[in-house]
């Protein structure tokens, strides 16, 4: 008999155990971390993004301008070539004109050159960016997926503990399921076995008269330390 209550308290320690398993998950606490850098990662890259957009849109702003001037310089040099009865004041103004317009596409072309320069930048940090959410992603849903199958194992550990709970409990008369259970709310444990003379459950020496008893097979003992059940004799009722 003892040792089916050995067995049940085994089976008691199985259940605490997982489900301290569950409540105290480090996965939990790995999934919302996890969650957090993905949505900081996720603001950078929208972030990245429209200076990439932006970039793009300020790139097409200047080569319509850049495009725009050299029409207008082609406008002025046909009026300056193609017809020489302009006078030589006004051909001096077209002259000023299309070298201010080429001082002016000399200059959108250098900041376009430049902003070519920031898309690539940007464009490789957005492709950094873009492979960390990946990463981070795949990370934190095979992360999910660990913290699920470790819960399942957990509650079938549960399950099949308080089966064998169940059908040990079964076999133990009713007197002593209640005192073991009165025991265990109090001491967590309420059966030990005596070995070479010290009790599992306290770890002391118990007394000569304690192993005497066990000796003459009393109805039942307890340890005279601790107080948790070493012996019972069924027969004896």
């Amino acid at each position: 008999m003892i040792n089916l209550l050995i067995e049940i308290q085994k089976n008691m320690g199985i259940i605490k155990k997982n489900k301290k398993d569950i409540k105290e998950d480090s996965n939990v606490s790995l999934l919302k971390e996890m969650k957090k850098e993905f949505e900081a990662e996720k603001l950078n890259y929208k972030n990245i993004d429209n200076k990439f957009k932006k970039i793009e849109e300020d790139m097409k702003e200047l080569e319509e301008k850049i495009s725009k001037l050299k029409g207008d310089i082609k406008i002025d040099e046909n009026k300056l070539y193609g017809d020489m009865k302009y006078d030589l004041k006004f051909m001096e103004t077209l002259e000023k004109s299309i070298k201010l317009k080429e001082d002016d596409i000399k200059k959108l072309e250098e900041d376009s050159l430049n902003l070519m320069y920031e898309e690539e930048n940007t464009s490789k940090e957005r492709s950094k960016s873009r492979k960390k959410l990946m990463d981070l992603k795949e990370k934190f849903y095979n992360c999910k997926e660990s913290s699920s199958e470790n819960r399942v194992r957990a509650k079938e550990n549960i399950v099949k503990a308080e089966g064998n709970i169940k059908e040990f409990e079964q076999r133990i008369p009713k007197e002593l399921l209640d005192e073991f259970n009165e025991l265990c709310s109090v001491k967590g444990t309420g059966a030990a076995v005596i070995s070479k003379g010290v009790c599992s459950g306290c770890k002391m020496k118990v007394s000569a008269v304690t192993v005497d008893d066990i000796k003459k097979n009393k109805h039942i003992v307890y340890c005279d330390n601790c107080g948790r059940i070493v012996h019972y004799n069924h027969s004896i009722e």
